[in-house]
């Protein structure tokens, strides 16, 4: 392990350098103004300035102008008020993230009325005059009126994302983990896989700031975007809900999507199912599909403690999912209790409790506290007749944030948080893998004695991995057999983070910050094996772990470490507004890699006591080592890895409703830890089919330059065109062979090697609610290409034996066109909400149909990701009826449906038809009576439709 004392004294010299100055990293934003007289239209000085219900506020300089720093995104009023003139209140002043809200004031003289009051209503910017780069915010009141139920689903909304089969989430062309996510100004993604590190419920959002474009430096370790989310602080009055709603998929669609086969009772032979007339079909979705939710939050003041007001949300969530299968039979070859069982389920509970402490107007400490635990799997159609067989999944997170406010003065002030962050998950299909299994010896009707397995229904043992790799029948389900893979791994990470901002002037404000993190990366990998004694494998089969070191099993811990620094100015002209940023990464990977390639840590069980460096060599050239010895030669460390990333934007008013802005940025981001920690042995029997996993790889990098225009429309309509480049190289991919001494072995690893670029357009408009209505239109249009879609796609060729790639393609989440629309209408107590999608589709490859061809010349593919799946249109609605009970308390009915014409767009296709429902490769099956359930049967893909119209009716209580 390398010593952290650099880390820790590169840390402690950036905070001496960095306290003089300042940064505060996304989760407030500032309100600016003038404020005049309104016969004169003179500057009044000495005005205060107060926004309800908060401690924030500020006073006119003698020019009338004032700024009201760190303000948390919401909706406000704000007070303006001064000895001899009225007061002036403006209402639902609307404040984002990261931006500058305008709002002036006029104040007429005191002969009003003592103590009148003016009020007027802010109307939301729909324009942001200071945006330099892409961004998109979406504030609580929205979430609550769209018809979605988690962030993701928000997510995918905006324009530029796109969202795979799978479930990843590509920001403008990039990978899926290319997104870093932030909660409460700091980060918060799960660094092993890249994806969000603890859930987030909808209710706790206050806004969540989607920035796709060219973000500031003030952010790191991403190259396609930045999902920013700033949860709720307590209220100063006590209030809550509860919401709970139950589902069920209302589908027509036919059995033959999402149905499957069921045997018919007492027939024997319906073990296997050759025959039509030996089976019944069965809809799953005919039946009762449970989908339940229950949600709660409350937020208020603690008592006794004055000042100190908590927010806490809670919600479980349970869903069978739509995909089904049958217990025809279980992983021990036996008939199984032909129940049906759900084959992707979801149970997860989620919580959130934040603390918020204001101790004197000038300082404020926060705790919030999140976590999540989850239970699923993940759907496997060659289980759908031994449903058991797969994995069993299994997810827990949690993640502390503490964060102190100091505010110095009027124009400074400055931010210290604390992050711990913990993410276990596992999977197996028994936890317990060692259970020994019970034999009994019977003789067959030839006459020729076996040893087969005595189970009971309860019994949790492992069979032969063999069991697993071999289908029954050409175009067959599994009839048995288990995954046999343990997985389990944890992540943890501690933060540090200083930010502090200062107004310098009004033109300008100044930004500096610095962060650590230590993390600790841990996993335990094993795939069961034949128990093995005297190098024979024993008969009949018993469960056994592998040796550490072999391909089938590998433990290992790191402990890398991170630091970064960066300085930002926002200069505000009347007539520009300029963002200009640097920033500085470091990474050590905490890891190590072979001294000599050639050399690799070559496993072999048979080998005895000492193992010759160079087995090749002349016998009077060979030099013996014991395997302690050369463990300090086998191995060196990685190297430290850093960059200066430069980012500038700018934004240039025509008008008060057009804009125009440039954006330009270097973009960084070491790659997920799954692909530097990992399998580093190899064996000598399985060197060439294996992949390893490298702590010495690169960071990946983009370079990312945008152009757009803002342009008001109307008073409440206005639209943003977007144009953008990505250049994108040093992507994760897979090497070639790599020789080793021994000639029978060689391996491949991942490097940085992949290369692509994206471009693109995209287009938003937008209606502000007024006339009882709002609505929403964004389109994306992106060619996003590039060496390979996945890092092991390379490795994958070479084992299929297909030719090397050489020539860019579509990558697979190409996804040409992209819309979004949305539709909301009605009042506060009755509102109508309306979502729909257009996607077209992601391209395949294209192949021929089986047949009986041979030759020299006989072409087998056509090019690679040249051809596209069907496009996709779904359409939900939203639903809401609220009722008043008494004073500050409500009753609300609500109806989500999802895909409210059912339909039955294809998300996968068979490569040589482009279709789902039909391959022209069965016409060469044959009837086989090992065949489990019918051929048609063997030919659907369920997963490969939308998921059925869904409808969910509930009802929440507030106060």
């Amino acid at each position: 392990m390398r010593s952290k004392g650099l880390f820790l004294g590169l840390l402690l010299l950036a905070f001496i350098l960095f306290t003089t100055v300042a940064v505060y990293a996304g989760t407030t934003g500032k309100i600016v103004g003038k404020v005049t007289d309104a016969e004169t239209d003179e500057p009044l000085p000495g005005v205060n300035v107060v926004l309800d219900g908060t401690m924030l506020g500020a006073a006119t300089d003698l020019e009338g102008d004032f700024i009201i720093l760190r303000v948390p995104p919401g909706i406000y009023s704000l007070r303006v008020q001064m000895m001899g003139y009225s007061t002036s209140i403006t209402n639902k002043v609307s404040v984002s993230v990261d931006m500058t809200t305008t709002q002036h004031a006029k104040l007429s003289s005191s002969v009003l009325d003592l103590g009148e009051e003016i009020e007027v209503v802010a109307e939301r910017e729909l324009v942001k005059m200071d945006m330099t780069s892409s961004l998109s915010a979406v504030g609580s009141d929205q979430i609550d009126a769209m018809p979605v139920q988690e962030i993701d689903d928000v997510l995918e909304l905006q324009a530029g994302l796109v969202r795979d089969a799978s479930g990843g989430l590509h920001v403008r062309g990039g990978r899926s983990g290319e997104v870093a996510y932030w909660i409460d100004g700091i980060a918060a993604t799960d660094v092993y896989s890249g994806d969000m590190g603890v859930e987030i419920e909808n209710a706790s959002v206050q806004e969540l700031q989607v920035i796709s474009g060219t973000f500031n430096a003030e952010y790191g370790q991403a190259m396609s975007g930045i999902i920013n989310i700033v949860t709720k602080d307590g209220s100063a009055e006590y209030s809550g809900e509860i919401s709970a709603f139950i589902g069920d998929y209302v589908s027509s669609n036919s059995e033959r999507e999402f149905g499957f086969y069921r045997p018919y009772e007492n027939d024997i032979s319906a073990i296997r199912s050759p025959h039509a007339d030996s089976v019944e079909q069965v809809n799953p979705l005919s039946d009762y599909n449970s989908i339940y939710n229950l949600q709660a939050s409350l937020s208020g003041p603690v008592p006794v403690f004055d000042k100190l007001n908590f927010f806490s949300t809670i919600r479980y969530f349970s869903t069978d999912g739509y995909l089904y299968g049958l217990r025809w039979f279980t992983p021990q070859g036996e008939k199984g209790d032909e129940e049906i069982v759900p084959m992707a389920p979801l149970q997860k509970l989620t919580g959130q409790f934040k603390l918020s402490y204001q101790l004197s107007p000038s300082l404020k400490l926060s705790y919030n506290i999140m976590g999540n635990k989850n239970e699923y799997r993940i759907y496997d159609r060659y289980y759908k007749y031994n449903p058991d067989g797969d994995y069993q999944r299994f997810e827990n997170g949690q993640n502390h944030i503490l964060s102190l406010t100091h505010v110095l003065n009027s124009t400074t002030f400055y931010d210290l948080k604390f992050s711990y962050f913990n993410k276990e998950y596992k999977h197996s299909v028994y936890e317990n893998s060692f259970k020994t299994v019970t034999y009994d010896t019977i003789r067959t009707i030839d006459g020729v004695a076996s040893v087969v397995p005595r189970y009971v229904s309860s019994d949790e043992t492992y069979v032969h991995p063999d069991s697993n790799n071999r289908a029954p029948a050409a175009w067959s389900f599994q009839d048995g057999g288990m995954k046999m893979d343990h997985f389990k791994r944890n992540t943890t990470y501690g933060v540090v983070k200083f930010d502090m901002t200062s107004q310098v002037t009004k033109k300008h404000q100044m930004k500096l910050g610095l962060e650590g993190r230590l993390y600790t990366i841990s996993a335990n990998y094993f795939s069961i094996i034949p128990e093995i004694i005297e190098d024979e494998p024993i008969t009949p089969f018993q469960p056994m772990m592998p040796q550490l070191g072999t391909q089938n099993r590998y433990e290992y811990e790191y402990n890398p470490i991170e630091f970064a620094a960066y300085i930002q100015d926002k200069m505000e002209f009347k007539n520009l507004i300029i963002n200009l940023g640097l920033r500085f990464d470091y990474f050590d990977s905490d890891g190590q890699i072979y001294a000599d390639p050639k050399d690799p840590n070559v496993f072999d069980p048979y080998l005895a006591a000492h193992e010759y460096k160079n087995p090749d060599a002349a016998e009077n050239e060979r030099v013996e080592y014991t395997l302690a010895e050369r463990e300090n030669f086998w191995w060196k460390d990685a190297s430290v890895k850093y960059q200066i990333s430069p980012r500038f934007g700018i934004a240039y008013p025509i008008t008060d409703q057009r804009v125009i802005h440039f954006s330009y940025g270097h973009f960084f981001q070491i790659p997920s830890f799954e692909f530097l920690y990992g399998q580093l042995d190899i064996s000598k029997t399985e060197g060439n089919s294996k992949i390893i996993s490298n702590s010495d790889l690169s960071p990946q990098k983009t370079v990312m330059y945008e152009i757009g225009l803002q342009q008001g429309l109307a008073i409440d309509i206005a639209m943003d065109l977007t144009l953008f480049y990505r250049d994108i190289r040093d992507w994760v991919g897979s090497s070639g062979l790599t020789p080793t001494y021994l000639k029978s072995v060689a391996y491949t690893r991942y490097i940085n090697k992949d290369y692509s670029n994206v471009k693109g357009v995209t287009f938003t408009l937008k209606k502000r609610y007024s006339s009882y209505f709002e609505a929403a239109l964004d389109y994306a249009y992106m060619v996003t290409e590039g060496t390979a879609s996945d890092p092991d796609d390379e490795y994958n060729d070479r084992l299929n034996e297909r030719a090397p790639r050489i020539q860019i393609i579509p990558l697979a989440w190409d996804q040409r066109h992209t819309i979004n629309a949305h539709f909301s209408a009605g009042t506060e107590d009755f509102r109508v909400s309306f979502l729909g999608r257009f996607w077209t589709g992601t391209p395949y490859t294209p192949t021929f149909a089986r047949g009986q061809i041979s030759g020299a010349s006989a072409f087998t593919g056509l090019e690679e990701n040249s051809a596209l799946k069907p496009t996709i249109t779904t359409f939900d609605l939203k639903l809401y009826k609220e009722f008043t009970l008494r004073k500050k308390m409500h009753l609300g009915l609500f109806a989500n449906i999802y895909n409210i014409l059912d339909s039955r767009d294809q998300t996968g296709v068979n490569s040589d038809t482009g279709d789902a429902d039909y391959t022209l490769d069965i016409r060469n099956a044959s009837s086989d009576h090992k065949r489990v359930s019918l051929l048609d049967d063997n030919t659907v893909h369920s997963e490969w439709y939308v998921e059925p119209r869904q409808i969910q009716v509930g009802l929440n209580f507030g106060f």
